[in-house]
C-alpha cells in the first residue's frame, strides 16, 4: 500500500464515503509507528533514533527541489559508537580521476571525546585530515584560567611549568614591556628535555653534546639587558614531595628588574605527548606481532 498526503486521506474518510479495505491501509501506512521506525519520545531521553540495520543512516538531509539527492547524512561508525556527518561520497577528484577508496566523512564525533574533520578514526581530541587555516595561534598548555601565565618581571628565575619528567618539547613564546619607555623584550623558544639528563664535564667544552637543548629568538627594543631568557632546572625531589623520576621545571626571567607590577607574559604549546615514549613500545609489539 501506497502512504498518502492528509487531504487524499481526508477524501477517504469524509461525510458519507464508504472506506474500503485498501484506504484503511493506506492511512495505517500513512502514519508513522515508532516501533518499526526506529522512533520514539520519553520525558527523560527525549527524542531517541535507532539505527533499523548496520550501516543504515539515522538522518538524512533533502532539499524539497532535489527530494531524491541525499545532501547530508548522520551514521554511527561500524566498529565504534562515534557519529559521522557524511556529505554524498564523491569520488570524482579535481583532476577528474575516480578514486576506489570511500570519502572520509566530514565530520565524527567519538564517545572518547574526540573530533575529527576529515577523519574517521581521530586519534586526539581534535584530529585533522586536511590543511588548517587560522588568524593565529596561542598555546594553553598548563593554564588553569583563560589568559596568559604571568609571572614577575623582577629579573629572579620563575617556573613556567608544574614539575615535570620523562621526555617534555614545549614552544614557549614570552613577552614583557613597558608603554612608551623603550623596554620591550620577546622570547620564543622550543625547549626540549629527555629525562632531565646529567651534564657531564665534558658538555663544557663541547656545545654540540648539549643534552636539553633550548633554542631561542630574542628581539627588544633598545638594550639587550631588557631580554628574558629561559632554562631548565632540577626540581628537588625530596622537597617537592613528588614521586616524578628525575623531576625538573622550565623557567623564565628578565634580565633585569623591571620595576612593581610588572610582569612576563608567556604562552606555552605541548609539542611531544608520550612522556616516557609508551607509544614506541605498542608500535614495536605490532610489528613483532605481524612477524
Amino acid at each position: 500500500m501506497a502512504k498518502r498526503n492528509r487531504s487524499t486521506l481526508k477524501n477517504y474518510f469524509r461525510k458519507g464515503a464508504l472506506p474500503q479495505t485498501e484506504h484503511f491501509s493506506d492511512l495505517i501506512d500513512s502514519c508513522l509507528n515508532t516501533l518499526e521506525k526506529g522512533f520514539d519520545k520519553s520525558v527523560n531521553e527525549g527524542f531517541k533514533i535507532s539505527s533499523l540495520e548496520e550501516n543504515a543512516n539515522l538522518l538524512s538531509f533533502y532539499r524539497d527541489s532535489e527530494p531524491e539527492q541525499v545532501l547530508w547524512s548522520i551514521k554511527f561508525d561500524q566498529e565504534i559508537d562515534s557519529l559521522l556527518f557524511k556529505a554524498p561520497e564523491k569520488q570524482t577528484l579535481a583532476s577528474g580521476q575516480v578514486s576506489g577508496k570511500p570519502a572520509p566523512s566530514a565530520l565524527c564525533i567519538s564517545p572518547h571525546g574526540r573530533l575529527g574533520i576529515n577523519q574517521d578514526k581521530p586519534m586526539h581530541a581534535l584530529d585533522v585530515n586536511g590543511m588548517i587555516q587560522a588568524s593565529g595561534r596561542l598555546g594553553n598548555a598548563f593554564e588553569e584560567q583563560n589568559g596568559p601565565g604571568t609571572v614577575k618581571a623582577d629579573g629572579q628565575w620563575h617556573n613556567i611549568t608544574p614539575v615535570l619528567e620523562g621526555v617534555q618539547a614545549f614552544e614557549v613564546t614570552a613577552g614583557v614591556g613597558i608603554k612608551r619607555t623603550g623596554r620591550y623584550a620577546m622570547l620564543r623558544a622550543i625547549a626540549m628535555n629527555t629525562c632531565n639528563p646529567s651534564r657531564l664535564w665534558f658538555d663544557l667544552f663541547n656545545w654540540f653534546t648539549f643534552k636539553k637543548p633550548i633554542k631561542c629568538q630574542h628581539a627588544y627594543y633598545s638594550s639587550s639587558s631588557d631580554k628574558l631568557a629561559i632554562r631548565w632546572v632540577n626540581a628537588p625531589q625530596s622537597k617537592e614531595g613528588s614521586s616524578a623520576y628525575r623531576p625538573y621545571y622550565l623557567q623564565v626571567k628578565s634580565n633585569t628588574d623591571y620595576g612593581g607590577g610588572v610582569n612576563i607574559c608567556f604562552h606555552i604549546t605541548k609539542l611531544w605527548a608520550d612522556e616516557y615514549m609508551q607509544e614506541c613500545h605498542e608500535a614495536q609489539a605490532e610489528v613483532s606481532h605481524e612477524q
